[in-house]
């Protein structure tokens, strides 16, 4: 039975239908109301006017009721003759009025009495049925009363209600045509809504609702059509997008493969293709099925444990929650070739997302750093020899009782060549580090400790510039390092600093822990940096202008910045700084904190 009503056409039909015959039912039910006064007042009318006709008939010597009920030609008419007291003397039909009731206190007959004539409705207490009583009151105190039966007045309702009743049926007949043309031009209407609103859905957004059931509906068709005007804007807006990445895709040089959340490839661009062009039939496998390599596929989950890790501290795993963006770079080595792949998560940690690996083979670049790297050293390697030479006959020169001005020369070569030896030894030490292949070896270090080593290699400078040196790192919890490379760092750091600071000034060491990290700080108060310079202090030979001729080789903070790197940390220069001197600032990670893959 609800099934009926969950139909908008039948809801309207039914409705229409229950207004009908309510509206029926009640036009038959007014009718009868008023059929049935009308009757009763013409019942009325008609009996007062036969008792005053039958009274003055009376008057005229006509005693006998049966005759006058022949003249008045009513069948169903019953005349009764009372006296004064209300006894009944005579009565039409053959009854006999003896052992009747008193009939003095009935309504007509006191009305009568006190007012010439009397009416009333009721049911009578002979018959046991309802009446109509007219009285009369006769000049010599008889009371002539006439009695019309009820029963005849309602087969008069009912014969008119006969008449009216088809009429009545005939308007609810009409009401239920109306309703089913209605109702059907109703579903019409909104059948051609669906089918527009389907159409937009499908994609044939050029539809647009036009023809309507009503104008209630028009407000439903104007936001129809501005969706379906947003859609066809928005479709536009991603297919232009959709067109410029493809098209980005399609013409870069790396390789790119598109992972979903489950780590499972959903598509590649032609360059990964042309990079691996063995591989077919690759989207829906995990990368290692695509690329054997074990160690890409454990940065993969790696990565994207992280990402599912950030959706669930967000607090639903599907909300798009702004996070910094993860990087992670694998260095491979397939098939002779060498490829570097960056390994990215997107910004919004939204649970649809995967990850994206950018392959670019760099075994060409790779020969010629390795090529660089050889030369350098075997360069260096090469100069030591006659360098040594250059310095020891320079010591000779000065030890030996000469002119001043052959003292003065040897002096010269003799400095020159201690920078040239100092310049060779850093190139070779770089060269050792970016000749070092995989992760190193990094376990839990002491920074108070190493900082104190590199100080008392630095102390012999630091008295020459009456330098002292304010550690601050004993309350610093470990750090992941290699104690060796990290006591470089502060060596050539502390010999930056003995460089260019003011003679009897402090270097300050400072530390601090933010998160997961070891923040250090070595600061001193020498000659500010210019801002156009500090953004490349840390390139190799690079020197600020005003502080050439300073003795230095111009590789110490390159050498800084390869390992705080190699590392996974981060180094910076800020100059001024806060308290307007010059820091040089690294970030290591606490060794107590989560273990994350070191980038290569």
């Amino acid at each position: 039975m609800t099934g009926m009503f969950r139909s908008f056409r039948a809801r309207i039909f039914w409705a229409i239908l229950l207004v009908a015959a309510v509206a029926a039912g009640l036009s038959l039910w007014l009718t009868r109301e008023w059929l049935e006064e009308r009757q009763l007042d013409e019942a009325r009318t008609g009996l007062l006017r036969e008792a005053r006709v039958a009274g003055e008939l009376m008057l005229r010597g006509e005693n006998d009721l049966e005759v006058l009920a022949r003249v008045l030609d009513l069948p169903d008419l019953r005349l009764s003759l009372l006296d004064a007291d209300g006894n009944v003397l005579a009565e039409t039909g053959g009854v006999s009025p003896e052992g009747m009731d008193n009939h003095g206190d009935r309504p007509e007959v006191v009305q009568a009495r006190s007012e010439g004539q009397g009416y009333s409705l009721r049911a009578s207490g002979t018959l046991h049925k309802n009446f109509a009583y007219a009285a009369r009151n006769l000049p010599d105190g008889r009371i002539l009363r006439l009695a019309l039966p009820l029963d005849s007045v309602n087969l008069l309702i009912q014969k008119r209600l006969h008449v009216f009743a088809p009429m009545i049926l005939l308007a609810v007949v009409l009401a239920v045509v109306l309703a089913a043309f209605i109702s059907g031009a109703m579903r019409r209407s909104l059948g051609q809504m669906v089918d527009v609103v389907s159409a937009i859905s499908r994609g044939r957004l050029q539809r647009r609702l036009r023809r309507l059931p009503g104008t209630e509906f028009a407000p439903l068709a104007e936001a129809v059509n501005r969706m379906a005007d947003s859609i066809g804007e928005q479709v536009r807006i991603a297919s232009d997008k959709t067109a410029q990445l493809e098209s980005v895709l399609n013409t870069m040089s790396d390789g790119v493969l598109v992972l979903g959340p489950q780590g499972r490839i959903r598509r590649c661009n032609g360059a990964f293709a042309r990079l691996f062009p063995q591989v077919t039939d690759m989207a829906g496998s995990p990368v290692i099925e695509v690329i054997p390599s074990p160690e890409l596929q454990d940065a993969v989950d790696a990565m994207l444990r992280s990402a599912q890790v950030a959706r669930s501290s967000s607090g639903n795993g599907d909300e798009d929650l702004d996070v910094p963006r993860s990087l992670r770079q694998v260095q491979l080595h397939l098939g002779g070739r060498v490829f570097s792949v960056l390994i990215s998560l997107p910004v919004l940690a939204d649970a649809r997302l995967g990850a994206v690996l950018v392959f670019r083979d760099i075994s060409d670049l790779m020969q010629l750093e390795r090529i660089r790297s050889d030369f350098v050293a075997n360069v260096s390697h090469e100069l030591r020899t006659p360098l040594t030479a250059i310095q020891g006959y320079a010591e000779t020169l000065l030890s030996m009782d000469s002119s001043e001005q052959a003292q003065h020369f040897a002096a010269i070569i003799y400095r020159h060549s201690c920078s040239l030896a100092r310049m060779l030894e850093d190139l070779l030490v770089l060269a050792r580090l970016e000749g070092q292949g995989g992760a190193l070896e990094l376990c839990p270090t002491e920074c108070a400790a190493t900082l104190d080593e590199a100080g008392s290699l630095c102390q012999t400078r630091l008295q020459e510039r009456k330098l002292r040196l304010e550690g601050h790192l004993e309350k610093l919890p470990p750090v992941l390092a290699d104690d060796r490379l990290l006591t470089l760092v502060f060596r050539n750091l502390l010999e930056n600093a003995c460089r260019y600071a003011e003679e009897e000034t402090a270097i300050r060491v400072t530390g601090r822990v933010e998160g997961d990290d070891v923040v250090i700080r070595v600061v001193d108060d020498g000659v500010l940096i210019p801002a156009d310079d500090l953004p490349r202090i840390f390139e190799r030979f690079y020197q600020v202008e005003r502080h050439r001729g300073q003795n230095s080789t111009g590789l110490g903070l390159a050498i800084c910045k390869h390992v705080i790197e190699r590392h996974g940390g981060r180094i910076w220069a800020e100059s001024p700084a806060e308290d307007g001197s010059t820091a040089i600032i690294f970030t290591l990670r606490r060794a107590d904190a989560p273990r994350t893959p070191v980038q290569e």
